[in-house]
């Protein structure tokens, strides 16, 4: 998927400010029950637009890609530029059925979570199978800059392979001083000796409430704004540092995951470099 020409982006901003937007704020004032929450804006006719600080326009093209090769997701319909009141853009698309299954996840029955084990796995393995369509490069969606809640300062620069990836996260590995400060940093650099990695697409954001069930199936996956093309521990260690969580622990059960030693470098180079990150 390519980005739309600027000036078509501009106009479908203004549509979204100026028409979509109000129409929605009625909408919630007649049906209350529908509202969603903050930077979510819900339409008649099964649409939703969302206006956030991390809204960009490759999360729609992320959409697009997953969506072609199979993987439910919401049908990405246009993305507006900013204009003189939003210092940032939205996505016009449609919405999901379901629940966020962070809400349910605990009331499952054991053949329902093998149920919703089994479409993961399937809809990781058709993402990952896929070829980097920018070689060996890891970057967002469109070839440049990626993002997420993991990577120091919000984004970085796209990287030409892995070891350029891993050469810049070290370089925000600050707490580095005395004795565990230098275990930690040689269970960190010790990634550069598990290399290489498949590139392959990811979602970056995998936690349960980003996945949305309906009558006990995946329904769709929801908050690409993290995608992009990454090394392929990466969809899980970003989420299993967080180690004591039982969706951590349900990840590793997944038939892709055998990442124990990219997590344990994965955790020292986070502890490092955790003040960079922007919460």
């Amino acid at each position: 998927p390519r980005k739309a020409h600027p000036l078509l982006s501009r106009l479908r901003g203004w549509v979204h400010e100026y028409i979509l937007m109000p129409i929605s704020n009625q909408y919630v004032r007649w049906y209350p029950d529908r509202a969603l929450g903050p930077g979510l804006y819900p339409l008649p006719f099964i649409l939703v637009l969302k206006s956030s600080e991390r809204t960009r326009e490759q999360e729609g093209l992320a959409m697009v890609a997953a969506h072609a090769i199979g993987v439910p997701v919401p049908r990405f319909i246009s993305y507006g530029r900013r204009t003189s009141r939003c210092s940032w853009g939205s996505i016009l698309m449609t919405r999901i059925p379901g629940q966020p299954l962070s809400q349910v996840f605990s009331s499952l029955s054991p053949a329902e979570l093998d149920t919703v084990k089994s479409e993961l796995a399937t809809y990781l393995s058709r993402m990952r199978s896929y070829h980097n369509p920018w070689a060996t490069r890891i970057c967002g969606v469109d070839g440049g800059d990626f993002y997420g809640a993991r990577v120091p300062s919000g984004h970085l620069p796209a990287c030409d392979d892995e070891k350029a990836f891993y050469e810049a996260l070290l370089r925000f590995a600050f707490n580095v001083n005395g004795e565990s400060g230098e275990r930690l940093y040689a269970s960190a650099k010790r990634m550069l000796s598990l290399m290489p990695h498949a590139i392959v697409f990811t979602h970056g954001d995998l936690w349960h409430h980003n996945i949305m069930i309906h009558n006990g199936h995946i329904s769709g996956i929801i908050d690409w704004e993290w995608s992009g093309w990454f090394p392929e521990y990466w969809e899980f260690t970003s989420i299993m540092r967080w180690t004591r969580a039982s969706w951590s622990r349900f990840l590793s059960t997944l038939p892709q995951y055998h990442y124990d030693a990219e997590l344990e470098s994965e955790i020292a180079l986070v502890t490092m470099s955790a003040d960079s990150f922007s919460y």
